[in-house]
Protein backbone atom coordinates (compact mmCIF):
# COMPACT_ATOMS: atom_id res chain seq x y z
CA UNK A 1 0.00 0.00 0.00
CA UNK A 2 1.31 3.60 -1.07
CA UNK A 3 0.27 5.97 0.80
CA UNK A 4 2.14 8.89 -1.16
CA UNK A 5 4.60 11.61 -0.13
CA UNK A 6 5.68 12.59 3.41
CA UNK A 7 5.21 16.30 1.69
CA UNK A 8 1.18 15.04 0.52
CA UNK A 9 0.33 14.59 4.28
CA UNK A 10 0.91 18.05 5.61
CA UNK A 11 -1.54 18.52 3.79
CA UNK A 12 -4.32 17.02 5.80
CA UNK A 13 -3.20 18.87 8.94
CA UNK A 14 -5.75 21.87 8.28
CA UNK A 15 -8.50 18.75 8.03
CA UNK A 16 -7.07 16.58 11.24
CA UNK A 17 -7.92 19.63 13.42
CA UNK A 18 -11.39 21.09 12.02
CA UNK A 19 -12.01 17.45 12.48
CA UNK A 20 -10.82 17.32 15.94
CA UNK A 21 -13.03 21.02 16.57
CA UNK A 22 -15.70 18.83 15.22
CA UNK A 23 -15.64 15.68 17.02
CA UNK A 24 -14.60 17.23 20.66
CA UNK A 25 -16.73 20.40 21.10
CA UNK A 26 -14.66 23.39 23.39
CA UNK A 27 -11.31 21.48 22.15
CA UNK A 28 -9.06 23.90 20.09
CA UNK A 29 -6.85 22.89 17.42
CA UNK A 30 -5.74 24.47 14.48
CA UNK A 31 -2.55 24.51 11.96
CA UNK A 32 -1.19 27.58 9.98
CA UNK A 33 0.56 27.23 7.20
CA UNK A 34 1.27 29.49 4.56
CA UNK A 35 0.75 28.01 0.78
CA UNK A 36 1.79 24.53 0.77
CA UNK A 37 4.54 25.58 3.90
CA UNK A 38 3.83 24.06 7.41
CA UNK A 39 4.26 27.17 9.89
CA UNK A 40 3.05 25.37 13.59
CA UNK A 41 0.23 23.66 14.93
CA UNK A 42 -1.43 23.61 18.59
CA UNK A 43 -3.78 21.32 19.61
CA UNK A 44 -5.71 20.39 23.09
CA UNK A 45 -8.62 18.65 23.73
CA UNK A 46 -11.56 19.69 25.68
CA UNK A 47 -11.67 17.04 27.86
CA UNK A 48 -7.80 17.87 28.67
CA UNK A 49 -8.53 21.50 29.52
CA UNK A 50 -11.39 20.66 31.57
CA UNK A 51 -9.80 17.72 33.67
CA UNK A 52 -6.63 20.36 34.00
CA UNK A 53 -9.21 22.92 35.46
CA UNK A 54 -11.20 20.41 38.15
CA UNK A 55 -8.69 18.01 39.10
CA UNK A 56 -5.22 18.95 38.58
CA UNK A 57 -2.99 21.08 40.64
CA UNK A 58 -2.01 24.73 39.23
CA UNK A 59 1.01 23.05 37.70
CA UNK A 60 2.14 23.15 34.39
CA UNK A 61 5.04 21.43 33.03
CA UNK A 62 6.44 22.99 29.82
CA UNK A 63 9.00 22.15 27.49
CA UNK A 64 10.04 21.46 24.33
CA UNK A 65 11.52 17.96 22.19
CA UNK A 66 13.42 18.66 19.41
CA UNK A 67 11.97 16.60 16.07
CA UNK A 68 14.75 15.03 13.59
CA UNK A 69 14.39 13.17 10.48
CA UNK A 70 13.85 15.15 7.23
CA UNK A 71 10.72 17.66 8.67
CA UNK A 72 12.88 19.28 11.78
CA UNK A 73 10.94 21.65 14.64
CA UNK A 74 10.23 21.45 17.80
CA UNK A 75 7.15 19.72 19.62
CA UNK A 76 6.29 21.90 22.61
CA UNK A 77 4.39 20.32 25.66
CA UNK A 78 2.52 21.48 28.23
CA UNK A 79 1.40 18.78 31.05
CA UNK A 80 0.15 19.64 34.42
CA UNK A 81 0.00 17.01 37.39
CA UNK A 82 -3.27 15.16 38.87
CA UNK A 83 -4.28 14.21 42.08
CA UNK A 84 -2.04 10.51 41.86
CA UNK A 85 1.23 12.93 41.31
CA UNK A 86 0.87 11.67 37.42
CA UNK A 87 1.51 13.90 34.66
CA UNK A 88 -1.72 14.92 32.50
CA UNK A 89 -0.94 15.98 29.25
CA UNK A 90 -2.47 19.65 28.81
CA UNK A 91 -1.03 21.07 25.27
CA UNK A 92 1.16 20.42 22.35
CA UNK A 93 1.92 22.28 19.62
CA UNK A 94 4.50 21.89 16.62
CA UNK A 95 7.28 25.12 16.24
CA UNK A 96 10.22 25.61 13.86
CA UNK A 97 12.00 25.66 17.01
CA UNK A 98 12.61 26.71 20.39
CA UNK A 99 12.82 30.43 20.44
CA UNK A 100 11.59 32.54 22.31
CA UNK A 101 8.61 34.26 19.62
CA UNK A 102 7.22 30.51 19.48
CA UNK A 103 6.94 29.89 23.39
CA UNK A 104 5.52 33.78 22.88
CA UNK A 105 2.82 32.36 20.46
CA UNK A 106 2.50 28.75 22.20
CA UNK A 107 2.44 30.35 26.23
CA UNK A 108 -0.15 32.27 24.96
CA UNK A 109 -2.72 30.24 23.10
CA UNK A 110 -2.34 28.05 26.60
CA UNK A 111 -3.21 30.60 28.49
CA UNK A 112 -6.56 31.59 25.93
CA UNK A 113 -7.61 27.65 26.61
CA UNK A 114 -7.13 28.28 30.64
CA UNK A 115 -9.26 31.57 30.35
CA UNK A 116 -8.47 33.66 33.62
CA UNK A 117 -6.57 30.70 35.35
CA UNK A 118 -2.75 31.22 36.07
CA UNK A 119 -0.56 28.62 36.70
CA UNK A 120 2.71 28.22 37.90
CA UNK A 121 4.85 27.31 35.63
CA UNK A 122 7.83 24.73 35.62
CA UNK A 123 10.37 24.25 33.18
CA UNK A 124 13.86 22.70 32.80
CA UNK A 125 15.70 26.26 32.40
CA UNK A 126 15.17 26.55 28.60
CA UNK A 127 16.28 30.42 28.17
CA UNK A 128 14.09 30.93 25.51
CA UNK A 129 11.46 29.70 27.60
CA UNK A 130 12.71 31.81 30.77
CA UNK A 131 12.49 34.66 28.77
CA UNK A 132 9.06 33.82 27.78
CA UNK A 133 7.44 33.69 30.94
CA UNK A 134 9.38 36.63 32.45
Amino acid sequence: MVLGRPDDHYKLLSWICAAIVRANPGSVAFCEVEGSRFIRMFIAYAANVNGFKLGCRKILFMDGCHLSRPYKGTLLAACGLDADNHLFNFAYGIVCGEVIEKWVWFLQTVMECLGGLKPIIMSDKNPALLATVA
